[in-house]
Parts: structure tokens; C-alpha cells; sequence
């Protein structure tokens, strides 16, 4: 306890900021588009220096769709937003399917709760550390300032061990899904089995391409893998590597600082304490002596060396309890975090629709309130400054540039975007139908021996039967009576119901 005191007592200040700091980061990712938000809006309206101030300078610059480029470009600054919010009932399946297909319905990302649990765990192996470190960081150097400087090296090498675990535990998660890929292909019997390819095209929106696919190759399409789609060990080795480095070298100094102590125990051993008795009685009781404190130190060296191996044997359990908390939460799948947060904390999708509804109407009206706020900043401008009646003309008639019309401009270029893809992808796709049809058409062409009449290959220049020399000569079907040519394929002519031949 009387450690526990001084430690807090000597790190109070560090403490705090630490303990603020890890607060505030945390609220920061929890509520950060809540934050972002804010952020927009209070710089947009910021005096002077705020970008509608900036913005309503420029009254010349115009869109081809007779909107001015500073609508534009604070529109599209409220339209991340929004979009964010513009989701419906299918978005809602989409997002549930998407998770399913991945593997991962079920799955959470990390608590909020377990940060605190970490934090504690840093705290921890940052002060052992320190403690270990105190004497040998900076050589020569007051208490105090060694102090401080131990426990900053401590505090950066827990934090690299708690990002280093958290993320081993993600890569082992990550690989236990490809082993899954792997053992699901292989158990597939069919002969038209898929390769193992993934389709770009999946996203969050065309959840639905792969519907008929099988199961692996549903997750692959959601998981980034490398070429080969096999487990990959990096992290983990790296880790691995750092975790014994670092209990290996904490147990040594530990045992050197233990060493020293030893050491500076019998030299400060007082020689003179037996001055005033006889020469034998003193050399006695010095050897006595001697031999006590040499089972003493015996003794500590020994509880010592097995209160570092313990303390070791401990450090390495708290870096496996790190990878278990990577393993056990987290996502693996390209937009498996964004499903989750979209879909899990309504009961209904009715609940779903209607705080979507609320969220989305709530930033329109703010957008729609700050482009009215530069419109009349830009009428003012324009007036004090002057432009051409043409410009003025649109800035006094901006009932159609409002921000529902922004959005409705931008899905309409979302769906023109996607009926371009389309018609690429159709077209790439039917140049394959016919080059393969062409590859087809080609073996079916069929040469044969003017001779004896063996078929030969196309490239054939002799016969191998009877060595004749090949006159390229192609047999097509043809009408024995009409001697109508037709395409391969016939068996009878349609003219008269002779059975072709090839000739």
C-alpha cells in the first residue's frame, strides 16, 4: 500500500493527463460524426475567417447547371453528412444480410468499457516498468528526472504492446475466417466450382451480385486477402517476437538491479563493530557473521529470481489477454462496421426508418439554413461590388437552388454513374461471349485428305495415313441436291429435308 502511495504521489500529475487525455479520445471516436458535425457547422458560420465569409466573396464563378460554385461547394460539405443519414428500409436488410454473408452477424466491435479495462492494464505495466527502468534510463541524472523518463519509456512500450496485441488477436481472427474459405472450397465436390476469386464490385450497396454464390466465396468478396487467400502470420511473429524481448530483457534488469542490491549489502557491512575484543573471538563471529549474511543473501537471490519469473510469467498472460480482446471483438469484412452501427440499435426496422427520417430531415434543415445564410451574403456582395445581369438575375431567383434540389442533382448523378457501369461492364462482358464463340468456331472447322479422306488437324501439312500433301480444303454441310451451303450445326436442309453432308 505505502508503494501504491508514493507511485501515485510522484506520477499524480502524469496520471491525470493520462487519465483526461484516454476520457476525451474516447468520447472523441464514440460521438466523432456528432463532433465532425458540429465542427461544420461552427466554422461554416465562423466570422471573417468562415468559409460562408470566404465563400460569398465570389459571386463570378458558376456550374453548368446555374449553380454558383460556393452553393456547390458548401452543399457538398452538408452532403457527406446527409448522405450518411439516407438510408431506407432495404439498407436496413442489406445490412443485416451483408454481415450474415460475411460471417460476422453476432459479432460486436470493441467495447467502450474494455478501454478502461486496457487502460488500467497500461498503467500497470508502465509503473513495473518504470520501477525495473528507474536507474538506467537517464545516467547521471537527478531521482526525479529519472523517474519521469522511466515511466515515459514505460508508458510509449505499453502502449506499442496493447496496439501490437489488439491487433495480433484481429489477425488471428482474420485467418480463422480464410481457414474457413479454405475448408468450405475444399469440401465443394462440384466440378463447376468457382476459383477462388473475389469480385470487386461487392460493396455495402450491391450486397445482392452474389446472392447465388457459394458461401466462401460470399466472404472473400468481403475480406481483404492476399493473392493466394492463405493466413498470413506477420503481426503475430512480430509480436511475438517483442513480448519475449521484452519479458526477457524486464527479468534481467530486474535481476541485475537485485545483484547491485546484494552487492551494496555487503559492502556496507561494518568491519570495526569487533575492534574491542580478542582476535579469536572476532574472527569467529566475523565468519559467523559472514555465513549468515551469505545464507541471507542466498535466500533473497533466490525468492528474488522466482518474483521476476512469476512477474514474467504474468507480463506474458496480460499480453495474451490483449490478442483475446482482438480476437473476441472486432470486424474483419470491408463494411462490416459501418452494417453494425447502422442496423443494431433498433429493435424494428420501423425504429430504423424513423431515426434515419429524423437525423436526415434535422441536417437538411441546418444545410438549408447556412446556404440561405451565404445566398443573402453573396446578394449583398454582388451589390456592393456589381456583375452582370445575368449573375444578378440568378442570384435574386434562387428558389430552385436550395439543398433537397442539391441532393436530388447528386442521386441523379449516383444513378447516370451506375447505368455508365452498367454498359461497360455489359459490353466488356459480351466481347468475352464473343471471343469464345470465335474460339468455338474456329476448332470446329474440320480438314480432311483429298486422298483418303482422314480428317487432319487445321495446321496439318501432310497426311500422316497416306503422306499426301495437304491441300487445305474445309468441309462445311451442304445439301447433296440443292447443294446449298449452311453454317455448322444443320443436320438437314431446310429447302428440300435432305440430310446434309460435308463437302
Amino acid at each position: 500500500m505505502e508503494s501504491i502511495q508514493e507511485f501515485l504521489s510522484a506520477y499524480r500529475t502524469i496520471l491525470y493527463t493520462i487519465l483526461f487525455t484516454l476520457v476525451v479520445a474516447v468520447l472523441v471516436m464514440k460521438y466523432w460524426d456528432k463532433v465532425k458535425f458540429w465542427w461544420l457547422c461552427t466554422w461554416a458560420s465562423f466570422p471573417v475567417i468562415g468559409k460562408i465569409s470566404k465563400l460569398s466573396k465570389d459571386t463570378e464563378s458558376m456550374e453548368g447547371n446555374n449553380w454558383f460554385s460556393s452553393e456547390t461547394s458548401l452543399c457538398s460539405d452538408f452532403y457527406a453528412h446527409y448522405d450518411r443519414y439516407d438510408k431506407d428500409a432495404e439498407h436496413y436488410d442489406r445490412c443485416k444480410s451483408y454481415l450474415s454473408k460475411v460471417d460476422e452477424l453476432g459479432r460486436k466491435p470493441f467495447p467502450s468499457f474494455m478501454w478502461l479495462i486496457v487502460f488500467v492494464l497500461v498503467l500497470l505495466e508502465a509503473a513495473g516498468f518504470a520501477y525495473v527502468l528507474a536507474g538506467f534510463t537517464i545516467p547521471g541524472a537527478s531521482e526525479a528526472v529519472q523517474q519521469y523518463g522511466a515511466f515515459g519509456i514505460a508508458i510509449i512500450i505499453s502502449i506499442i504492446l496493447v496496439g501490437f496485441t489488439h491487433w495480433t488477436g484481429h489477425e488471428i481472427y482474420k485467418n480463422s475466417l480464410i481457414k474457413k474459405i479454405r475448408v468450405w472450397y475444399i469440401n465443394d465436390r462440384r466440378d463447376d466450382k468457382p476459383n477462388l476469386e473475389r469480385d470487386d464490385r461487392i460493396t455495402l450497396e450491391t450486397n445482392n451480385l452474389d446472392d447465388n454464390a457459394p458461401n466462401y466465396i460470399k466472404v472473400l468478396n468481403r475480406v481483404n486477402t492476399n493473392a493466394t487467400v492463405t493466413p498470413s502470420w506477420m503481426i503475430s511473429i512480430i509480436t511475438a517476437i517483442f513480448v519475449v524481448v521484452i519479458a526477457v530483457g524486464a527479468t534481467y534488469v530486474r535481476g541485475q538491479v537485485l545483484e547491485k542490491q546484494l552487492i551494496e549489502e555487503v559492502s556496507n557491512i561494518q568491519t570495526d563493530v569487533y575492534s574491542a575484543f580478542p582476535m579469536e573471538l572476532v574472527g569467529n563471529q566475523e565468519k559467523a557473521d559472514t555465513k549468515a549474511l551469505e545464507d541471507r543473501q542466498d535466500s533473497d537471490r533466490k525468492g528474488g529470481w522466482a518474483t521476476f519469473i512469476v512477474l514474467a510469467v504474468l507480463f506474458v498472460f496480460i499480453q495474451l489477454l490483449g490478442i483475446l480482446f482482438g480476437f473476441k471483438w472486432g470486424f474483419v469484412g470491408k463494411e462490416s462496421l459501418n452494417s453494425y452501427l447502422d442496423y443494431h440499435n433498433f429493435r424494428t426496422k420501423q425504429d430504423f426508418i424513423s431515426y434515419f427520417k429524423k437525423e436526415k430531415e434535422k441536417i437538411a434543415k441546418i444545410a438549408q439554413q447556412k446556404l440561405q445564410n451565404l445566398q443573402q451574403r453573396m446578394f449583398q456582395n454582388a451589390s456592393l461590388t456589381g456583375t452582370s445581369s445575368k449573375q444578378s438575375e440568378l442570384i435574386r431567383n434562387k428558389e430552385h437552388r436550395t439543398f433537397l434540389n442539391y441532393v436530388v442533382m447528386q442521386h441523379q448523378e449516383s444513378e447516370n454513374h451506375n447505368i455508365e457501369i452498367t454498359k461497360v461492364t455489359s459490353s466488356s462482358v459480351q466481347k468475352k461471349v464473343d471471343d469464345i464463340k470465335l474460339i468455338i468456331e474456329e476448332k470446329s472447322i474440320k480438314v480432311f485428305c483429298s486422298e483418303c479422306g482422314s480428317e487432319l488437324g487445321v495446321d496439318s501439312k501432310f497426311c500422316p495415313n497416306c503422306g499426301n500433301k495437304v491441300e487445305t480444303k474445309v468441309k462445311v454441310p451442304t445439301c447433296p441436291e440443292c447443294n446449298t451451303v449452311y453454317e455448322d450445326g444443320l443436320k438437314f436442309c431446310p429447302k428440300d429435308g435432305a440430310k446434309l453432308e460435308l463437302a
